[in-house]
């Protein structure tokens, strides 16, 4: 009982730790409600929300009948700062007052937790080569419908002889995540791939044009240089981002790059690379273990349209019962590529699968059920996403501060959620409890 009922004081520690300001934040949002039916600070709805992602509860109203105990209604409004309260809002009132609240304001939010975690010093060893942030960028579908469900759906056609005999209907987004600690993603830019016309399925390509990820991704890239103008930033991302804009783009902004690099990409730069690497012997080494071997190569100095390009290349085998099973990883990039720097570079350059794994799997299958549609407005929608986005940071933060708990209980990431909820549940925090939640803390990387 006690390691559960502490489990509630970490919680609350990991907020007031690394993102003191996030309910001074959440008050600040504007609040277009009409204030003759307002009932609930619009900052306690969203951090009940924010709440139910962290206790990773699966929908709306289960979440209104879990939030009905006495102890956890108090927990939560002095998390928030709100004496007296008797009751949670119900997921109608938190829907309603979603669909109120301008997205971009929930997306400001989530630039300042970001800058809150870069402008701390614990995360400086996050950095590629001491310098660059990390950020990997990637898109992922969220919600398909049979029939269209906004103006903003993008559709897929499935055709029969030629002709479309029906449309699957989806809303997408392409995220950026910070990396920090080698296995933690944090949000920090989002943008959301929509139509914004009269798509139709059916129409000539000339008469329908629909948004797509690559799109998506330059007007993202405004954002994110906006948000932090100074910001020494290394995009890491798949293969589709491979190409001449996204090169000139980080020329630009003073961005460096590491990107998933496959033969069809780019052509002549691939027979380039698989010609050279061939030829470079000092450019060329193994490393070995019992049960795995990974040879590297690289190649500095080829030319794209008029970039200085880099790539270096992984070959790992594996021996299995079945014999030896090899892997390729290749990657271009503009950072300079020495022998003591290609094994880092590859193990940076494969941490883009962190934004799948850590990212959106975790959040459509481990509990945050990012495929559920919480509300069928798309202001509240983009909203709930946001939302899951703040919770998810707090979650891994949370993680990391119970780590050596975690490990002691040997419980799974859904099941130490679930003891915090439990803790929420089981007792009011008290003054001592508050005092040990604001007491400064370090965390020591293993």
């Amino acid at each position: 009982m006690l390691v559960k009922f502490n489990l509630a004081c970490e919680l609350v520690k990991t907020i007031k730790h690394y993102f003191p300001d996030l309910i001074p934040q959440l008050k600040q949002i504007t609040d277009e409600r009409d204030p003759r039916y307002t009932k609930y600070e619009l900052a306690l709805v969203l951090m009940v929300r924010i709440m139910s992602a962290i206790f990773m509860l699966p929908s709306m109203r289960g979440m209104s009948a879990e939030f009905s105990d006495d102890n956890l209604i108090a927990n939560i409004a002095k998390l928030a700062g709100c004496d007296g309260l008797m009751e949670l809002p119900h997921y109608s009132t938190i829907n309603n007052c979603l669909a109120q609240v301008e997205p971009s304001e929930l997306q400001e939010i989530l630039h300042k937790m970001a800058y809150r975690l870069i402008r701390s010093k614990a995360f400086l060893d996050s950095r590629i080569y001491g310098t660059y942030w990390q950020i990997l960028v990637d898109g992922s579908q969220l919600y398909s419908f049979r029939d269209r469900h906004c103006a903003h759906c993008l559709f897929r056609e499935h055709k029969k002889d030629g002709k479309t005999i029906r449309a699957d209907y989806y809303h997408y987004v392409l995220e950026a995540k910070l990396v920090i600690m080698d296995n933690i993603v944090i949000s920090i830019c989002t943008e959301f791939v929509e139509n914004n016309g009269p798509q139709t399925p059916g129409l000539s390509e000339e008469d329908r044009k629909q948004d797509c990820e690559r799109k998506a991704f330059y007007r993202l890239e405004q954002k994110l240089k906006a948000a932090f103008p100074r910001l020494p930033v290394c995009i890491t991302a798949d293969s589709l981002y491979a190409c001449e804009p996204v090169f000139q783009i980080c020329k630009n902004n003073g961005w460096r790059y590491i990107i998933r690099f496959k033969d069809g990409s780019i052509k002549t730069l691939a027979a380039e690379f698989h010609t050279l690497k061939q030829m470079e012997a000092e450019q060329c080494f193994r490393i070995s273990a019992k049960t795995a071997s990974q040879e590297y190569r690289f190649v500095r100095g080829m030319d794209y349209q008029g970039f200085a390009v880099n790539a270096a290349e992984c070959v790992e085998t594996v021996k299995t019962k079945k014999g030896p099973v090899s892997t390729s990883f290749v990657f271009i990039t503009d950072l300079h590529i020495t022998v003591k720097r290609c094994v880092l570079l590859i193990k940076y350059g494969r941490r883009r699968w962190l934004i799948e794994n850590e990212g959106f799997d975790a959040q459509k299958n481990h509990g945050y059920n990012l495929k559920h549609i919480f509300s069928r407005g798309y202001t509240a929608m983009r909203n709930h996403y946001f939302l899951i986005q703040i919770a998810h940071a707090i979650s891994q933060l949370m993680a990391l501060v119970c780590r050596d708990l975690k490990h002691t209980l040997s419980i799974s990431t859904e099941k130490l959620h679930r003891l915090v909820f439990d803790a929420f549940k089981k007792a009011v925090l008290t003054g001592s409890d508050m005092a040990y939640v604001e007491a400064r803390f370090q965390v020591r990387r293993l």
